[in-house]
């Protein structure tokens, strides 16, 4: 059968619109809020109760191994963040479910006028749980300001596997470490009070000392492995393995592994292109879930 098309009867043009003065752009600001509960059920965990405000928006979770884990994209219809642009997250993990975090895309944050943007993100992992925090990379556009607080308290036996990645900007673009400020902190305390904490701010118009290292490479990540119940010789084996990845890309990555003050790792790596950092990435998390509980990683299918 053949369609046809039916014209339509002249319409009146649209009025025209001046674009909005960026006074008015700035008045349009964001408070995106998302709160999500979840819980292990019948070998799966469930969210038992979510909410959000835009810019934010959670998917129901995906199934992609055997393990029940419940897979998570956090969406940011908008695109990216604006200047003045508040989000926070508060989710909590109940016992022995297993949640996995991530986002379809790059964390884009758009240069700054005045106020810069901010992000909170709270997780309350419980007893046995497990939790990995595995977004995109964030890109800080030239001229932007941008905050995030990473929070997380893990009960006795809960792990957490935590990726927290930055590029020195729209690097196609010529934005190298062009932005105005970039202020981040990750901490994550244990039951028994024993906290993990890590700050820095990035300002490269000033100086900032640890911005020449940076000057050949162009993305930089960090990864978090801890749990209070894994016993040292697992730590120790994962750690060789973590250093065996980043050896065998030698030219290609930069890295290293510590110990931090709680049980568990800690790898930083440089990489001069998103490819490399993806790739390490793929590797560093797949050795850490085979260690901590013999599970390969899932295939994400965020394309």
């Amino acid at each position: 059968m053949r369609r046809q098309c039916v014209p339509q009867a002249d319409k009146p043009p649209l009025p025209f619109q001046p674009r909005p003065s960026p006074d008015r752009e700035r008045s349009h600001i964001q408070k995106g809020e998302l709160f999500l509960e979840c819980a292990k059920r019948n070998g799966k965990t469930v969210f038992t109760r979510s909410r959000c405000s835009y810019p934010w928006y959670v998917f129901q979770p995906l199934y992609l191994d055997h393990t029940g884990c419940a897979t998570t994209f956090l969406t940011n219809p908008s695109g990216g963040l604006a200047g003045g642009d508040t989000c926070s997250l508060l989710a909590t993990l109940g016992r022995d479910s297993h949640v996995l975090f991530t986002t379809p895309s790059a964390t884009k944050i758009y240069r700054t006028i005045e106020k810069p943007t901010i992000q909170s993100i709270d997780l309350n992992v419980g007893a046995n749980a497990i939790c990995e925090w595995m977004p995109e990379v964030t890109i800080p556009f030239a001229g932007s300001s941008f905050e995030q607080t990473i929070a997380i308290r893990l009960e006795t036996g809960a792990t957490l596997i935590l990726w927290d990645a930055l590029a020195a900007g729209r690097v196609v673009r010529g934005e190298r470490w062009q932005f105005s400020s970039f202020a981040n902190g990750i901490r994550i305390r244990l039951a028994d009070g024993r906290s993990l904490e890590e700050r820095y701010r990035l300002s490269p118009d000033r100086g900032n000392p640890c911005l020449p290292l940076n000057q050949t490479w162009n993305y930089t990540g960090s990864l978090f492995m801890v749990n209070d119940q894994v016993p040292t010789s697992t730590w120790d084996r994962i750690k060789q393995d973590v250093t065996t990845v980043i050896e065998n890309q030698t030219g290609e990555v930069l890295g290293g592994v510590s110990e931090p003050s709680v049980p568990g790792l800690v790898v930083k790596v440089l990489t001069r292109s998103a490819p490399d950092l993806n790739t390490a990435l793929e590797q560093l998390w797949h050795v850490a879930r085979m260690g901590l509980w013999n599970a390969t990683i899932p295939s994400l299918r965020r394309y």
